[in-house]
C-alpha cells in the first residue's frame, strides 16, 4: 500500500509512540508500538584523506544546537580548517543565479545563512538545495558564513547507504517506518547519528524526520506536515 493521504504521515508521527496512551472507560493503557522489519544499515567508513570536518546530512534549519550544518561551519571557522559539505537545505527561496555567489538559508526561523559560489549549489531537488564541495569557512556574523571553494568533487564514500526518497515514500510500510523514526529521534536525540546513517540516503525524508522530531519536542507536541512535504512528489503515484 502506498501513501494515499497528505494527513496520514503526520497523524502516524503523533500516534506511533512508545509512551502514548489510549484512554478507556476504566484506565489508560500504552498504545502498542507498530511493528516493522529490521533494516540492514551499512556503516559509513571515513576515508583517511577525507577532510577532518565533514558534514553529509540534511539540515533541519533552526537553532545551532539542532543543525549539523551550522555546527560544522562553526567548528571549521574556529579551527580555520577546511570543511567538506554535502548538505541539503530546505529553503523558501530556491532560486539560484547561474553564476556568482548565492546565499542559502533554511526556511526555519533563526537559521544559519551560507554564502557560496552558485556553481556549488545543486537545485535538482528544489526547494531542497544541495551545497556540496570542500570549502574554507569564514564567519561573517552570529549566524552567517561565507564559503570559499577549494574542491567541488564529492566524496561518495561518506554518503549514507540506503533507499532513496522515492523508495522510502512509496514502500508498503512507509507510514509506520518513517513515523517511528521521527518518534525515536524525538524520544532520544542521541540516536541522531545512527538514524542519519539509516535514513541519509533519502535526504528529503531524513529532513522530514528531523523536523517532525523537533516539532514533537516543542510544547504541545504537534507533528506538523513536514513528512508530507518530504514525500509530496511521490504521493498518489
Amino acid at each position: 500500500m502506498r501513501i494515499r493521504s497528505l494527513a496520514l504521515l503526520t497523524t502516524a508521527a503523533v500516534l506511533a509512540t512508545t509512551t502514548a496512551c489510549v484512554p478507556t472507560s476504566e484506565e489508560t493503557r500504552p498504545q502498542e508500538r507498530p511493528s516493522v522489519s529490521e533494516e540492514e544499515v551499512t556503516p559509513i567508513e571515513t576515508p583517511d584523506d577525507a577532510p577532518e570536518i565533514s558534514v553529509v546530512d540534511s539540515s533541519p534549519g533552526g537553532a545551532k544546537d539542532v543543525d549539523p550544518l551550522w555546527q560544522g561551519l562553526a567548528e571549521a571557522a574556529e579551527k580555520k580548517s577546511e570543511a567538506y559539505l554535502k548538505v541539503y537545505v530546505h529553503t523558501g527561496n530556491p532560486d539560484v543565479p547561474d553564476s556568482g555567489e548565492a546565499t542559502v538559508t533554511a526556511d526555519t526561523p533563526d537559521s544559519v545563512s551560507v554564502t557560496v559560489d552558485a556553481a556549488d549549489i545543486d537545485t535538482e531537488k528544489s526547494p531542497f538545495l544541495l551545497i556540496h564541495g570542500t570549502f574554507t569557512v569564514e564567519e561573517i556574523g552570529d549566524s552567517a558564513y561565507t564559503l570559499t571553494t577549494k574542491d567541488s568533487d564529492d566524496v561518495p564514500e561518506l554518503d549514507p547507504k540506503g533507499p532513496d526518497d522515492e523508495a522510502r515514500c512509496t514502500a508498503d510500510d512507509a507510514q509506520e517506518r518513517i513515523s517511528l523514526a521521527a518518534d525515536d529521534l524525538a524520544d532520544d536525540p542521541d540516536k541522531r547519528e545512527d538514524l542519519r546513517q539509516q535514513w541519509g540516503g533519502s535526504p528529503q525524508v531524513w529532513w522530514g524526520i528531523q523536523k517532525t522530531a523537533v516539532s514533537l519536542n516543542k510544547e504541545g507536541g504537534v507533528a506538523g506536515d513536514f513528512l508530507t512535504e518530504a514525500c509530496g512528489e511521490y504521493l498518489d503515484q
